[in-house]
């Protein structure tokens, strides 16, 4: 529990000395429960940093971070507010860091062989010219949304596709955690009588939490991560020179990532042994990574997953 004598102790010894009786109750409140109201520090910028290395220890400075939807007060010093960046360029092993050659020999053997039905339907692959969201409810009609949501448990998709018209929504576990800007509660979906009851989906399940943010921004598509586990991100938009490998990026608790760019679409694609690449698809693994450094090659071998579509160019 933090006490608020201390705390100025800490905040002071970080460079932040001027900070407000008002301001230390509620910072001392927020930390203690892991969340709360935004807290302005008006100019104070070092109070800011302070603050987040509570969440941050190896913060440096404020580029590092950025203001997540639900905050509304630009100089917000709640550390819960705040996001750390999750940078493409350098992907942390093992889940990301694929051999090119290795899989250039694979796709060539792969040519070779005959065609499943199970190689068919590997990782932002089209079946007639439909994403895997579909699951026979054939096309759309689009209209105010700016995406739908899937969300899938191995290979069966649970309950039904969930538009997005408002600019951030939560994809969370519990009825009671979301932020209030329009929610997908998964914990709420209508089980399927033939979904799979196995004890990893349970477990996984039980770990997604406060889950994720999605936001329609105007530099972007950003993802969250506001749960306390990590979360694997496939989107041809993450990087334009790796998307023959469909990489997956891990983006840990408290971390954003930016997963689609409407200025710049990934190109078209076509993977010899996948087809048509969805280049307006994200997939989000919870807690599980998959890939051909992962013991799950595919996302449909993990236990609990969202496929977020991207309404078309209009």
């Amino acid at each position: 529990m933090f006490r608020r004598r201390a705390l100025r102790r800490r905040l002071a010894l970080a460079g932040a000395a001027s900070v407000s009786d008002d301001q230390l109750r509620k910072l001392a409140t927020i930390l203690d429960a892991g969340g709360g109201d935004c807290v302005p520090a008006g100019p104070n910028t070092q109070l800011q940093i302070a603050v987040t290395r509570f969440r941050f220890p190896e913060l440096r400075e404020l580029t590092e971070l950025r203001r997540m939807p639900c905050c509304k007060e630009r100089q917000c010093c709640n550390p819960y507010h705040w996001s750390r960046l999750c940078k493409p360029e350098s992907p942390p092993p093992p889940y990301s860091l694929y051999a090119m050659d290795d899989i250039k020999s694979k796709e060539h053997e792969r040519e070779k062989s005959k065609k499943t039905e199970d190689a068919r339907r590997t990782d932002h692959e089209r079946l007639d010219g439909d994403s895997l969201a579909t699951d026979g409810e054939g096309r759309w009609t689009w209209t105010e949304e700016w995406c739908r949501l899937a969300y899938w448990e191995l290979t069966q998709r649970v309950g039904r596709q969930f538009c997005v018209r408002v600019p951030a929504v939560d994809v969370f576990g519990g009825s009671a955690l979301g932020s209030g800007q329009g929610g997908f509660c998964l914990d709420g979906l209508e089980q399927r009588s033939d979904a799979p009851q196995v004890e990893q989906v349970r477990k996984t399940r039980a770990k997604i939490g406060l889950g994720v943010t999605l936001s329609l921004e105007s530099d972007g598509v950003w993802l969250y991560n506001r749960s306390q586990e990590p979360v694997f991100v496939s989107s041809p938009a993450l990087d334009a020179a790796a998307a023959k490998a469909l990489l997956v990026w891990r983006v840990a608790p408290g971390h954003c990532l930016c997963v689609f760019d409407p200025d710049c679409p990934p190109p078209a694609l076509s993977l010899p042994h996948i087809g048509p690449v969805d280049s307006r698809s994200v997939r989000i693994s919870f807690a599980k990574g998959w890939g051909p450094k992962y013991s799950r090659r595919d996302v449909t071998a993990c236990p609990c997953w969202l496929e977020v579509l991207l309404a078309p160019n209009s």
